[in-house]
């Protein structure tokens, strides 16, 4: 599914039992994990949901 090129939107996936949060138009993600969010920094601004699941793969 294509992300919405909005700032204003957002996606929450999870991944490998660990739900993140990525805000469209940027190149960050946080996990949502109830206490302070551990931030990762993406190699580029993902423009699919498969490719935001992809990244976060690749990282955890």
């Amino acid at each position: 599914m294509e992300l919405k090129q909005c700032e204003k939107c957002y996606t929450d996936v999870c991944v490998n039992g660990k739900w993140f949060h990525h805000d469209h138009l940027t190149t960050s993600a946080y996990m949502l994990n109830g206490g302070s969010p551990e931030m990762v920094e993406l190699a580029k601004m993902p423009t699919t949901e498969t490719e935001l699941i992809d990244m976060l793969t690749s990282t955890f």
